[in-house]
């Protein structure tokens, strides 16, 4: 497996990128494209699933959305997003481009918020060859009805309506303990981003503003509109991405498959369980990706 840093996207913001090659595998390859949920990176966990994809035989590029990570974009640390399907988008056409890549073969692979975004990147583009949504949020109604305490919910909407006035970002904790004031106080909230990402850098905040983009963010309307086959992953103790509306997402898209684990939200990267999710996904890229390939055979 070899690795390679690159870049993609218009002067100026332009997303980092990470590409991995399968070695020793010649012609063109299926590729996986990946990107991560709200406030995490490319090198959160995604290596070891791009790593294991390029030893299977298929090339991977795993992107940081713009104000995040690598990329650029001000101001940072900054959720937008239209502006991260957007990032989709140009990072699909951009893949494409890449030597050694089949542009027939792209898949898309999103985990959480990214999970959602690879569906409806899909849903637009009929020329996505595969989808895997790993406990993906479809549904940004159902998280911003979840009940929370009157005061938490009154500053949150404060802090969004004030980042919507002034157009600059205004902060609060991106996760936090039940009933805390949180973007997200699931249980397992906290803990699995410090757990998954706090070597890297992780700070507990996002701009409050990004919670007005959920009331119109609902990935389970455009299932239908799917034509690509489609891994629903889900998690049975996941507190963060509603069931309900990825069960419905699965039972609507033409062609999608659901599996589940006995895990969280962010179980899918711990070393007990990342072997199942990890060769289930595989069964299902080479059953959808490999088929017609005579050197899979």
């Amino acid at each position: 497996m070899e690795s390679s840093e690159v870049r993609f996207g218009p002067d100026g913001e332009r997303c980092a990128a990470t590409f991995y090659r399968p070695g020793g595998v010649g012609g063109r390859r299926p590729c996986v494209l990946m990107a991560h949920g709200v406030t995490l990176t490319r090198c959160d966990g995604i290596p070891d699933y791009a790593e294991r994809f390029a030893a299977a035989g298929f090339a991977a590029l795993a992107f940081d959305y713009r104000h995040w990570g690598d990329s650029e974009g001000e101001p940072r640390r900054w959720v937008s997003l239209r502006r991260q399907l957007e990032d989709w988008r140009a990072a699909v056409a951009y893949v494409r481009t890449l030597e050694g890549v089949d542009q027939e073969r792209v898949a898309v692979w999103g985990m959480s918020l990214g999970g959602g975004h690879a569906l409806l990147t899909a849903a637009a583009d009929r020329s996505v060859a595969a989808v895997v949504a790993l406990t993906p949020m479809t549904d940004g109604v159902a998280i911003c009805l979840k009940p929370s305490p009157p005061n938490v919910a009154l500053r949150s909407t404060w802090r969004a309506v004030r980042e919507a006035i002034t157009r600059r970002p205004v902060t609060m904790p991106v996760a936090g303990p039940p009933r805390a004031f949180a973007a997200l106080d699931a249980p397992e909230a906290l803990p699995g981003f410090r757990r998954l990402a706090a070597t890297n850098g992780w700070r507990n905040e996002v701009n409050a503003g990004a919670a007005l983009g959920l009331l119109r963010y609902r990935p389970v309307r455009r299932a239908t509109r799917i034509q690509a086959p489609v891994l629903f992953q889900v998690g049975e103790r996941d507190e963060m991405a509603p069931l309900s509306p990825i069960e419905t997402s699965a039972a609507r898209a033409p062609r999608g498959e659901l599996i589940r684990y006995p895990i969280d939200h962010f179980g899918c990267f711990w070393p007990e369980h990342i072997d199942r999710v990890v060769d289930d996904e595989l069964d299902f890229l080479r059953r959808h990706l490999l088929a017609s390939d005579p050197r899979a055979r």
